[in-house]
């Protein structure tokens, strides 16, 4: 098993999933592994793209709850997926209004699709968005967050949706050419 492939076990088997509105970072020592890994180690292949690794980490990074270095790679990237990192960053540290403007730059992402299809499993009022809606999803969030109810069952729901979001967004950022 790879480097990266280790993270990502670690991080999908993470108990509790991460939280919305994360307050520190979950473990310091794998935000050092992340950063240390050579660009081979974060997309899998032999010449990649400065792209991929950057939005890659930054996503590790964001998985790990560490906010700061991952924004610091993100909003370096011009390109839209580091919007789509830098929103959610900004989504988890509850600046909603600027996690909507991270995603007004996104535009209609790839991973939207397969997300909605999950998002409306764990939470069936999201079909009613007709396709996954960013703006929606953080209406959501910050609902949760304000009123302190980050351990609700719906709450635990947007983390299972999270989680995905995080998981399908680094695979289309590994695969970045």
């Amino acid at each position: 098993m790879s480097k990266y492939e280790e993270l990502v076990q670690t991080f999908t088997n993470r108990q509790p999933l991460p939280p919305l509105k994360p307050e520190n970072i979950w473990d310091d020592q794998l935000s050092q592994e992340i950063m240390n890994l050579t660009e081979q180690d974060v997309t899998g292949t032999n010449n990649p793209s400065s792209l991929a690794v950057s939005a890659t980490r930054a996503g590790l990074l964001l998985w790990n709850d560490d906010l700061y270095g991952s924004h610091t790679i993100s909003q370096s990237i011009k390109e839209p997926v580091g919007s789509y990192w830098h929103g959610i960053m900004h989504r988890q540290e509850a600046d909603y209004g600027n996690a909507k403007y991270w995603f007004s730059n996104v535009g209609e992402h790839e991973v939207y699709s397969s997300l909605y299809q999950e998002a409306i499993k764990l939470l069936p009022e999201i079909k009613a968005w007709g396709s996954w809606n960013p703006n929606l999803f953080i209406d959501l969030v910050e609902e949760e967050v304000s009123q302190n109810n980050e351990q609700s069952e719906k709450a635990e729901k947007l983390r299972q949706i999270q989680a995905i979001e995080f998981a399908l967004l680094l695979e289309y950022s590994r695969s970045i050419g």
